[in-house]
């Protein structure tokens, strides 16, 4: 039996294709020919939304350069960073999200802000909050989309017994 010149590994006599490495025999074209780096690397990760806390409290935080809380969405987790001089970081991915919910003072709708509460099933943090954000109905459902689209992505969906 023939061998591949790439990496050596002994192939069928019938092989367009080293099952191994992928490299054309016999002067085929490469399985990987007409495809970009990107379809051949995991999908890249894309900043969706960031924002801070913005209660009175926290814009009174941000003059002096004390509001240092930063929430972040990705196309793939969400990150809370805390912390002035040492630094808190919680990351929960996308597919361990279970709920979502918002919540609003009458003050909280006054000022146009809500907190945005994120229930999944990550261990270390089954619910995490955004804090005093601005429009938190129109995060939340930015967060939902990212949610399902990262969920069909990786083709999951749940079922419930009755």
């Amino acid at each position: 039996m023939p061998y591949c010149t790439a990496c050596g590994i002994e192939y069928k006599q019938a092989a367009k294709f080293c099952g191994e490495c992928g490299t054309a025999l016999n002067g085929g074209a490469s399985p990987t020919a007409g495809r970009t780096l990107r379809d051949l690397t995991p999908a890249q990760e894309i900043k969706l939304w960031e924002g801070k806390p913005a209660g009175i409290s926290d814009r009174l935080k941000g003059l002096v350069g004390l509001n240092t809380t930063t929430y972040t969405i990705t196309s793939q987790r969400i990150i809370v960073k805390t912390g002035l001089i040492g630094k808190n970081v919680e990351e929960i991915e996308l597919l361990r999200i279970r709920d979502l919910g918002v919540s609003q003072s009458i003050l909280d709708r006054m000022l146009g802000i809500g907190t945005l509460t994120i229930f999944s099933d990550d261990a270390s943090s089954p619910e995490l909050w955004f804090r005093k954000i601005h429009g938190a109905h129109t995060v939340k459902d930015a967060l939902r989309k990212a949610v399902r689209d990262e969920k069909t992505v990786n083709n999951i969906s749940y079922r419930e017994q009755i």
